[in-house]
């Protein structure tokens, strides 16, 4: 999904899942609010899976949220 998001211009990060959503280690996909309908559209189309799209209510801190 990662890739495809890329492609298509579209503000996507891996990033390890947070707490908040899940006690189990997994990974994320980081992406902005408003991208969220076009995601699920381009998921479908491509036929993409995912388990969930949630959001956090805080807000992102560049020098402490950073994985790479």
């Amino acid at each position: 999904m990662y890739r495809t998001l890329k492609k298509s211009g579209i503000y996507a990060q891996i990033s390890p899942t947070p707490r908040e959503l899940s006690v189990c280690c997994g990974v994320s996909l980081l992406i902005h609010g408003e991208d969220v309908e076009q995601i699920k559209e381009i998921s479908s189309e491509k036929g993409l899976n995912y388990l969930s799209i949630s959001g956090l209510n805080n807000t992102f801190d560049n020098t402490r949220h950073r994985y790479g």
